[in-house]
């Protein structure tokens, strides 16, 4: 199950374009699975097939063929924002020699950010 912090939070996945897709910029059969999306159809079934396979939970919406969210907040391959009534408010980063991130770093500043919301 995904974390979850409150009511008031809700956590999702947006699928953006396809950082290895098979004809683009291929990085093994394990990554790169599927093709670059042309359509929103195909970007869609990509989505389902995804969280079908690995048994996703949270819930998942796709970017556009323009590719609007991805340009606005430059989240290739992967990122964690916060955004509370439309605005930014935390963008986390990966560490600067691993690249990942600190999940419980995470939910940590989710948990005071929720605490300060609610006082």
């Amino acid at each position: 199950m995904f974390r979850s912090h409150s009511p008031v939070l809700c956590l999702l996945t947006i699928y953006i374009a396809e950082a290895h897709a098979r004809d683009q910029w291929p990085a093994g059969k394990t990554i790169s699975c599927v093709d670059q999306p042309t359509t929103l159809e195909q970007r869609l079934e990509n989505a389902r097939q995804f969280q079908k396979r690995v048994h996703f939970e949270m819930p998942i919406l796709v970017d556009n063929m323009d590719n609007s969210f991805h340009t606005t907040y430059g989240c290739w391959p992967f990122r964690f924002y916060v955004i509370h009534q439309g605005k930014l408010v935390y963008k986390a980063e990966p560490g600067e020699t691993t690249y990942t991130y600190d999940l419980d770093e995470l939910d940590q500043w989710i948990e005071n950010y929720y605490q300060q919301l609610k006082n």
